[in-house]
């Protein structure tokens, strides 16, 4: 008799947002585009994510409760992209990091805040035990893309969309041509393309309305990437980056786009499951109640 399969279970949460004691930040730091966000946190803004280190150990708790399989994580990990949030991000979310290959993660733009000699290392340093990369032969913009096959049936592809901004009103972001031109490759591969795909990346390539993000807030290259992925048929588009949990289809690809939104920011705190079966994914949205997420 053939063995029952079980649906693939994916949680996938976004823009947790730690945040350092800005008061104590080295005076160095502030001689950049950091000055302007610790003051935005020192008022107010990090209220919002004061309680951080309970969401996330009550994620964790969802996670080993729920049966899940995979966990996806879409950026903005950090208020300032200081390394020091970083450590502690990666501590945080360390327990869904095991097995490495059931994690898969991207930079959002506020982990390489600023232009530093070594800010686009810090991110991988920290995570460089789940950037392994199935079909490495595809990449092309440092660990991108990365592809990650999950049994059978199933494909992630993470993007990196995100890039420094040096000017305090810019929080814009970009996928590498060359990215783009390994995904379209990629994705006529045999190994790929019968797989429901999931594409990840951390900025929203559409609102919730359908239309674009603003110039200076959103992804400058959304059309050339929703083109990207228009010969995908099974498969979904995760993202964070907009701190709302919602889910929008448009004309431009035959897939849904979901945004996970902010799993901890106070009163908006959000997030995804899915499960896919057979080619078919059922989406169930997160939130946060009592001191603990559930299935809306």
């Amino acid at each position: 008799m053939k063995p029952v399969s079980k649906p693939v279970r994916i949680l996938h949460f976004s823009d947790i947002h730690v945040g350092a004691l800005v008061r104590h930040m080295q005076w160095k730091k502030w001689f950049s585009k950091r000055a302007v966000g610790a003051i935005n946190l020192l008022r107010g803004r990090a209220s919002y994510f004061d309680e951080v280190e309970e969401k996330m150990a009550a994620m964790v708790r969802f996670k080993e409760e729920n049966d899940i399989d995979v966990v996806i994580n879409t950026g903005d990990y950090t208020a300032l992209g200081l390394e020091h949030e970083l450590r502690v991000a990666r501590e945080l979310v360390d327990p869904m990091m095991h097995p490495p290959q059931r994690y898969l993660t991207v930079p959002g733009n506020h982990d390489i805040y600023v232009h530093e000699g070594n800010s686009h290392y810090r991110f991988a340093e920290q995570f460089c035990s789940v950037l392994q990369n199935d079909l490495p032969e595809y990449c092309r913009g440092g660990h991108y893309p990365l592809v990650r096959l999950i049994g059978d049936d199933i494909a992630v592809v993470a993007l990196n969309s995100a890039k420094p901004n040096p000017y305090p009103w810019r929080s814009d972001g970009h996928i590498s041509t060359i990215q783009l031109e390994a995904f379209e490759l990629l994705l006529q591969d045999v190994r790929i393309k019968e797989r429901f795909i999931f594409v990840m990346t951390h900025y929203a390539p559409r609102l919730a309305n359908g239309m674009p993000d603003k110039k200076l807030h959103g992804l400058h290259n959304a059309d050339d990437f929703l083109r990207c992925c228009s010969p995908i048929k099974k498969g979904a588009i995760l993202f964070g980056h907009i701190h709302r949990t919602y889910k929008v289809e448009v004309p431009e690809v035959d897939i849904p786009l979901y945004c996970a939104g902010s799993a901890t920011m106070e009163g908006h705190e959000g997030a995804w499951v899915y499960e896919v079966e057979d080619g078919i994914c059922h989406a169930r949205a997160l939130r946060w109640h009592e001191g603990a997420y559930h299935f809306v």
